[in-house]
């Protein structure tokens, strides 16, 4: 049952070699290829936009001082640990829209919906008021070993990120529930109109009007702001292409909850621990100097355009095989799952084929000294190696495992993966063995490669298909 008419793409001659062997490989009784690359491509700008303006605004940050860039590096970790937990919430409901959606119960997914809404806002909420009051202890007490001046501007910028979650929260939970739906396109307008407003804000507070840290959070909160309003403008409205109702988001049910909650607690807590490794990381980064933890900061931010088309293929595994679970098709499921899995590779090789040439030009947008620069351009090679081989496994296989509801072993296997060695053996290769930061990012890629192993036995033993996520 559809709920809305794809925009298919028409760029192909029906019946050409092009069109047959895209049939053959992504068609099925469940999607059209031309359906598929409809969600793939506005993910993929998605995606792709989100992080070139979030590579511009540090590189305004770095421009500013050293010190603002290595300030928001130590606090992103710890706020995105909080992010993630309502994302992961989020996720859960995506997954329940997308197996609501295949079954084609329509009043369900509005339910569905407004659960969402009403759990991501709710902890949101519940954050920001805890880190607003014990910010000064948290950056005071993880970051004791940085300069002074970088701790007082990591504590402004974690009471203004905070204030941003409870508008992302809005922001967050309608994207979930479009995603879920494939109305991929409504979530690229979404993030083009905050993503420009942040953009342009950030120019005006912070190269303007020079205000440093604080034109930072201000520009964030104001772009949350009028994107987050945005968002719920477009579920509440309606003329709206799927409408959910106040009675969906401040009725609690019970059941539909539980089922968002039964995929997304694990992932929340899988995410809590991943970031909260990462703030470790960054703990004994800082002990390598402001150098490391610069040069660390804007790599994994220029890293992140590599991958960046890569995540739009695990966001939409999420709504291909959910909905095929939902429609009780665990062959199909199982069948995109290998197809996101290639199409991951194929579009990450593509990704280091044209951006890797333009790594120069896209490194001089941060204005880093000369030593900085020679160390980011080391640990982006070094994860560069690796990438095509295991990147795709490690990031992409564990939503196709969620999309079923086998969210427990995906959530148990990354967490044990990441404190052994991104974490623990980390640790030993950056001090003790004396490797520095490049330490830290060689065992990233060992954590890929461990973390491919262990997804894809799950994915060939058909275990993940067993499980009932919805009524």
């Amino acid at each position: 049952m559809k709920l809305y008419s794809a925009h298919k793409i028409t760029l192909l001659r029906s019946g050409s070699r092009a069109d047959l062997f895209l049939s053959k490989q992504l068609g099925s009784n469940q999607f059209s290829y031309k359906e598929i690359i409809s969600m793939l491509f506005p993910l993929i700008l998605d995606q792709f936009f989100i992080t070139i303006i979030g590579l511009l605004t540090t590189a305004m940050i770095s421009s500013s001082s050293q010190e603002s860039v290595s300030a928001v590096s130590l606090v992103n970790p710890l706020s995105m640990m909080i992010y993630s937990i309502f994302n992961a919430i989020a996720a859960g409901g995506t997954v329940i829209v997308a197996q609501y959606k295949g079954r084609g119960e329509i009043e369900k997914i509005r339910t569905a919906a407004g659960q969402v809404m009403f759990a991501t806002s709710l902890a949101a909420a519940g954050f920001c008021i805890l880190l607003i009051i014990f910010s000064n202890p948290l950056v005071y007490t993880l970051f004791s070993a940085a300069d002074p001046i970088v701790k007082e501007k990591a504590r402004n910028y974690l009471v203004g990120v905070s204030l941003s979650f409870i508008f992302h929260s809005f922001y967050v939970g309608s994207f979930a529930i479009f995603r879920g739906l494939g109305e991929t396109k409504i979530c690229l307008r979404l993030t083009m109109i905050i993503n420009l407003i942040h953009l342009f804000a950030s120019m005006l507070f912070i190269n303007g009007f020079h205000m440093d840290i604080t034109g930072t959070v201000l520009s964030l909160n104001i772009a949350r702001l009028i994107g987050g309003g945005f968002a719920v403008f477009l579920l509440v409205n309606p003329k709206s292409i799927f409408r959910i109702y106040t009675k969906d988001i401040f009725h609690i049910n019970l059941p539909i909850l539980k089922s968002i909650f039964k995929i997304g607690v694990p992932f929340a807590l899988e995410q809590v621990f991943f970031n909260g490794g990462g703030m470790l990381v960054q703990t004994y980064i800082v002990f390598l100097g402001t150098i490391s933890v610069a040069a660390n900061a804007i790599a994994s931010s220029a890293f992140s355009i590599l991958y960046s088309c890569g995540m739009a293929v695990s966001t939409l595994s999420i709504t291909i095989v959910g909905q095929c679970i939902g429609a009780g098709d665990k062959a199909l499921a199982k069948r995109y799952g290998t197809k996101m899995i290639w199409l991951g590779n194929f579009i990450n090789v593509l990704s280091l084929v044209v951006f890797m040439p333009l790594m120069p030009l896209i490194l001089r947008l941060y204005q880093a000294p000369e030593t900085t620069l020679s160390l980011i351009y080391n640990l982006l090679w070094i994860a560069v190696i690796p990438m095509p081989f295991f990147w795709s496994l490690s990031n992409i296989m564990p939503c196709v495992l969620r999309s079923a509801g086998d969210a427990n072993f995906s959530s148990i296997s990354s967490l044990i993966t990441m404190w052994l060695i991104r974490v623990g053996l980390g640790y030993l290769f950056a001090l003790p063995l004396g490797l520095g930061v490049q330490g830290v990012w060689i065992c990233m890629g060992v954590e890929w490669a461990i973390r491919s192993v262990i997804y894809y036995l799950r994915f060939q033993s058909d275990v993940w298909l067993t499980k009932n996520t919805i009524d």
